[in-house]
């Protein structure tokens, strides 16, 4: 999920577009020209990781059955994604509201909640990944509030990014129930918004894949706690 960022020591060069060369991805990587990397730079590159954490238009299903989306208005990501899984109402409530069990997604190296109140939760993450080749250190600190069997909804707390909040709704059907994610994302306005563009419709898929592959590995734990 989108959250404060901050790459790891790095030292070299970076590619840098050629002013002439279309604006792609493939030209901003593999240009000939190269500059040294600033603190700037650095904390640009940590910022595109912000929404490979949680985590941009879609709607091609996933092998198992996983439906991604993703809307950009100016600097504003609507985000969106659905997938079905045999737990029920209850034990798919128990799966997203077990916030330490993040660490089992790939990533994700701490996740530790403190909870303020009855059904509210501060979750602080920590995440290692890897971008453009380099390294990157990714923190958040999420406020969740829960609507027992029926709805997650988180809010950022702090981060880089100008704003980051959504939710998870939980739909009974007759195999079990269909978890259906919205969300929205501002980014920081330096940010190259067509690599971006290129990570949150390349990427998104995938770490939803395995929120879903996750729930449904954690079944049984989840439905014995329901009974």
């Amino acid at each position: 999920m989108p959250a404060a960022c901050a790459v790891e020591p790095l030292s070299g060069v970076v590619p840098v577009e050629r002013p002439n060369a279309p604006g792609s991805l493939h030209s901003f990587i593999f240009s000939s020209q190269f500059a040294p990397i600033t603190a700037h730079m650095r904390r640009r590159i940590a910022l595109l990781l912000a929404i490979a954490c949680s985590a941009a238009a879609w709607a091609a299903p996933h092998s198992n059955g996983v439906k991604v989306g993703v809307e950009r208005a100016g600097n504003v990501y609507a985000l969106q994604a659905s997938f079905d899984t045999q737990l029920t109402t209850c034990a798919a409530f128990k799966y997203l509201t077990d916030y330490e069990a993040a660490t089992n997604l790939p990533g994700i190296v701490s996740s530790t909640a403190v909870r303020e109140a009855e059904h509210r939760v501060r979750v602080e993450r920590t995440a290692k990944e890897r971008i453009l080749f380099f390294p990157v250190h990714l923190h958040s600190i999420l406020e969740f509030t829960e609507y027992p069997n029926q709805k997650l909804a988180f809010v950022q707390l702090s981060g880089d990014s100008k704003t980051f909040e959504g939710y998870w709704l939980i739909e009974p059907n007759l195999q079990g129930s269909t978890l259906r994610f919205e969300g929205k994302w501002e980014p920081d306005t330096l940010i190259p918004l067509f690599i971006i563009d290129h990570f949150a419709r390349h990427d998104l898929e995938k770490r939803f894949g395995e929120i879903a592959r996750l729930a449904e590995e954690q079944k049984a734990k989840h439905a014995g706690e329901c009974l």
